[in-house]
């Protein structure tokens, strides 16, 4: 077995140095010209590390955690694990997946015991993860968040910016002509909810002052039933809008299915914008527009910010990183040449009986 000594022998340099180099340790500068040398002094003598050694030496290992407590097959989970992998894979980490349910305390023994070098957070509610993450925290394990916002000190968030994302998309019905437009929401106290909320307000605030904010529950979506309150809007001619605004994917889909069994048409009668992007968004009976949140770059940064905290041995600086989100324009928006065309305080279906 090739060894540390053996190197340095090699390369001409000492033991120590080739260990910080093989570790990768920023403790102590190591010129580029030396690394270089014993980088290719292992190689020529095929040094294989011995990981379980290394990460005796380090104090971790070379595994850093994904901790999810939403469902692992969901299209956004699938696109931040992709990206988290990858570059795990590139900075020479492995990534462990944990679905967590309600043990926390096994969770933690677990994550302990497997001496990971940190741990990425991906959750609808970070006080679901609370107590495992102070507990990671105090045995000097860094923490970080993704696709969701963290509630304590020392463990950095990446988000997309969901606020600013529901105003674009309310933008984006307004510049189409739309001017009685209405956001379908669901219950709950998610930070992700409340940001969409509030984006649509803002734009509404902005864009039609005259207009108040109108929110259709779409939480339980039983839109066959004569009670349902968005079947019984677009029941009515008079009261009904003319854009909706889905604070996910999965609403629009739903809203598609009224439409066709009432007979509505999207986008000539009513214009469709949802949120995220979901598989199917694309390739829906029309095309949905949508917002496209950067999954990918979420990844990417909490992945190398949690493997940089490792390496470092210290924790993570706090603070919430929020990307921007853009606007994918597909079919289900009625796009208008004029988007200004149209006064304040007026509908599409105004106008088209103001022309008869």
């Amino acid at each position: 077995m090739i060894t540390l000594k053996d190197i340095a022998a090699a390369s001409g340099v000492s033991a120590a140095t080739v260990s910080y180099v093989m570790s990768r340790s920023t403790k102590v500068k190591i010129s580029a010209p030396t690394r270089k040398k014993v980088l290719a002094a292992a190689k020529r003598l095929g040094y294989e590390p011995n990981e379980l050694a290394r990460s005796v030496r380090r104090g971790h290992s070379n595994v850093i955690a994904l901790v999810s407590t939403t469902g692992l097959a969901s299209d956004y989970f699938y696109n931040i694990f992709n990206s988290i992998c990858r570059t795990a894979t590139a900075r020479d980490y492995a990534v462990k997946v944990h679905a967590l349910e309600n043990d926390g305390p096994a969770a933690l023994k677990m994550l302990v015991e497997q001496r990971v070098a940190g741990v990425l957070f991906h959750t609808s509610d970070f006080n679901k993860c609370r107590e495992l993450a102070l507990g990671l925290q105090r045995r000097g394990i860094p923490v970080a968040a993704v696709n969701c916002r963290a509630n304590i000190p020392g463990c950095p968030s990446f988000a997309s910016d969901d606020r600013g994302g529901a105003r674009a998309a309310v933008r984006h019905l307004y510049d189409a002509g739309c001017r009685n437009i209405v956001c379908m929401t669901h219950r709950g106290t998610y930070d992700y909810i409340r940001l969409r909320n509030e984006g649509y307000r803002d734009a509404m605030r902005e864009l039609l002052p005259d207009r108040p904010p109108v929110f259709l529950d779409g939480t339980v979506f039983h839109y066959r039933e004569n009670t349902n309150p968005v079947r019984k809007l677009l029941e009515n001619p008079a009261a009904r809008p003319d854009g909706i605004f889905c604070i996910a994917d999965g609403h629009a889909f739903h809203l598609y299915q009224l439409a066709y069994e009432l007979g509505i048409r999207v986008p000539e009668e009513l214009s469709v914008i949802g949120y995220g992007n979901l598989s199917g968004s694309a390739d829906a009976m029309v095309p949905l527009s949508t917002v496209q949140q950067p999954f990918e770059e979420m990844g990417r940064l909490a992945a190398e910010t949690i493997i940089d905290a490792a390496g470092a041995g210290k924790t993570s600086d706090d603070g919430i990183t929020e990307l921007p989100a853009s606007v994918l324009i597909r079919a289900s928006v009625r796009q208008r040449k004029t988007p200004d065309a149209l006064r304040g305080g007026e509908t599409a279906a105004d106008v088209r009986q103001s022309k008869k």
